[in-house]
């Protein structure tokens, strides 16, 4: 869906950032500023700025930042084209009929169509649960005390036995066999013609998208048939690695964190107990989808998984992914390896709270379970174990988390500090070399613009290629006279991230139209959530702390290692032999560049 860029202006325009953000947190004005908590991570000092002159937002906490787009994408979970939508009808501003294609008009309309089908199939589900057909799935959720109430609020249903019940409900509703299958809901019969349900004889849980729409099913056998749970598979509204169950009511719960249990019983009887911000993946891994997805709503996340071998793993490979996106981790073990509905009607919902105070960092269920292997009286033993705890310790940034933990496994081992310290640069030095090594590596057969996507997905914020980047683009956005200069000897072609690409072509393009760099409208042009928190970047200075700061040193040095990515970038993915030869003669003419600021 397009919408012309004056229309865009017109909504951003007529839309004050300040009165938008004011709806949903409680500014105060101080300077030129506005100030208040984070809406996007649990904080007691206000470190939210909105700014009216620059009509951006920017969160010195969690680093969230953009204009009155991306502020309501972030904070109501729309895309950008919903985003435009709602602060056009804020604004009272009648949006022109968007053009679609016919491919994106039958999409949208088959969208619209098994949505429908859900929502119908859900209720179908619910009273068949109130029936006398459903006696042994009532039968099971009373065992398990789960309450009416509870029941309704997740739309709690039972699919009947039948082979075809649900497919011989929705004819009579009126849906086509098409729309049937491409639900997901109806699979064709393997002998013969027809078709039959997807579920059958089973509880069946309602998936809620985070605006409470229903996308999918995930049913429970009531007996020990295989398989146990079966969800929907993946269609035009379920995608299991870009959803969580229990998130549409976990992100609003205003927790300072959210736990991640195994399953929907899990989730269920947790929230039964009064803990409402509880999610579970849908049959899948967690991956950096859903990670990604958990931070726009929390800072921290608790993993509540079984203490068994498969638990374990479970959580030890969440922690990197959950890790990569700044969440903060720690780990409950449940005592005597109970699950969370065993153990909370043992010991009541307080009990359970103890634990979640008392769950451990992420560092230190690393370390026992490292120290459950060796036996540290062993000298060799004891060797090993600090080696290991050493590589886990390596990866802190945190000065003083480190100095808490060099201190308790110092005690504990009898090794001072000092020495473990030593075995952390090592281990640091070893993940350096690592990473030099795989930074710019690429298989053979990637083009040069997927290498380009490549090597920017494994660039971090805290590359150095990367803060050449967003630093350059930051000199050249806030003064033209420097601008003219830098852009003769770099291209915005040359910026290696996509999004910085775009940004600086974004802001060439208005200088060269004699036009003021606006940061709102820049921002305009990225749609998803993730790159105008990028963008925004770029107009919000951070602090430099060297008090004696060469800024001209830096512009060079900073185009220069661009540049240079950029030339080794060309040498892999070129095999003629005249180019590589001007690409050498290339870089060593880079060693010589040296941009006067003054002058140019």
């Amino acid at each position: 869906m397009y919408y012309p860029e004056e229309i865009i202006e017109e909504i951003l325009s007529r839309n004050d950032l300040v009165d938008v953000v004011s709806e949903y947190v409680r500014l105060k004005k101080q300077g030129s500023s506005h100030f208040g908590l984070c809406p996007f991570h649990n904080e007691d000092t206000p470190s939210f700025s909105v700014s009216p002159d620059k009509q951006m937002y920017y969160c010195f906490g969690c680093q969230s930042g953009g204009n009155v787009f991306t502020f309501i994408m972030q904070m109501e979970n729309y895309s950008f084209v919903d985003a435009v939508k709602y602060l056009a009808a804020r604004a009272n501003i009648d949006l022109p009929q968007a053009e679609y294609s016919e491919e994106v008009k039958k999409e949208l309309k088959e969208r619209e169509i098994v949505l429908n089908i859900h929502k119908e199939t859900a209720k179908y589900f619910y009273s068949n649960l109130q029936s006398q057909r459903g006696k042994l799935a009532d039968e099971y959720l009373r065992s398990r005390k789960v309450k009416d109430k509870i029941r309704k609020l997740f739309g709690i249903g039972y699919a009947n036995a039948d082979y075809a019940d649900l497919y011989k409900y929705l004819l009579y509703k009126g849906y086509s066999e098409e729309m049937m299958l491409i639900s997901g809901l109806i699979i064709p019969r393997k002998k013969g013609k027809g078709y039959i349900d997807r579920f059958r004889d089973r509880i069946m849980f309602p998936i809620f998208d985070v605006h409470n729409n229903i996308i999918g099913f995930g049913g429970r056998v009531l007996d020990d048939s295989l398989p146990k749970y079966m969800n929907s598979p993946e269609t035009i509204l379920f995608d299991k690695s870009k959803n969580l169950y229990g998130l549409n009511y976990a992100r609003t719960a205003k927790e300072e964190n959210i736990l991640i249990v195994e399953g929907y019983m899990d989730v269920i009887s947790l929230y039964q107990a009064g803990f409402k911000n509880v999610v579970a993946s849908l049959g899948t891994a967690f991956n950096y989808q859903h990670a990604a997805l958990l931070k726009r709503y929390t800072n921290e996340v608790v993993l509540v998984y079984d203490s068994d071998a498969a638990g374990i793993k479970a959580a030890l490979r969440a922690m990197p992914i959950l890790s990569s996106v700044g969440l903060k981790i720690r780990v409950l073990q449940i005592p005597g390896e109970k699950d969370p509905d065993d153990f909370i009607k043992e010991k009541g919902a307080e009990a359970f709270r103890d634990l979640i105070m008392k769950a451990l960092s992420s560092v230190m269920f690393q370390v026992n379970l490292i120290k459950k292997k060796y036996d540290i009286e062993d000298v060799e033993q004891k060797i090993q174990f600090t080696m290991e705890v050493a590589n886990i310790l390596s990866k802190l940034n945190n000065s003083i988390e480190m100095e808490v933990y060099l201190t308790q496994i110092a005690e504990e081992t009898g090794i001072s500090k000092e020495s473990i310290f030593e075995e952390i640069k090592k281990a640091r030095e070893r993940n350096k070399r690592i990473n030099r090594h795989n930074k710019f590596s690429s298989l053979p057969n990637e083009s040069k613009e997927e290498q380009k996507s490549s090597i920017s997905n494994r660039i971090d914020e805290k590359d150095g290629l990367y803060k050449a980047q967003l630093n350059i683009l930051r000199v050249i956005s806030k003064n033209e006279s420097i601008f003219q200069i830098i852009k003769e000897h770099l291209s915005f072609s040359e910026f290696i991230d996509p999004t910085f690409s775009k940004a600086a072509m974004l802001i060439y393009q208005a200088y060269d139209k004699d036009n003021s760099i606006e940061a709102a409208k820049i921002i305009n042009h990225f749609e998803s959530v993730e790159e105008q928190n990028q963008v925004s970047f770029i107009f919000n200075e951070e602090k430099n702390d060297d008090k004696e700061y060469d800024v001209e040193k830096a512009i060079n040095d900073q185009i220069k290692l661009i540049k240079k990515a950029n030339i080794d970038l060309k040498s892999r993915t070129t095999t003629d032999i005249y180019e590589i030869q001007a690409l050498i003669e290339q870089k060593k003419q880079l060693e010589k560049l040296y941009i006067n600021i003054i002058s140019g």
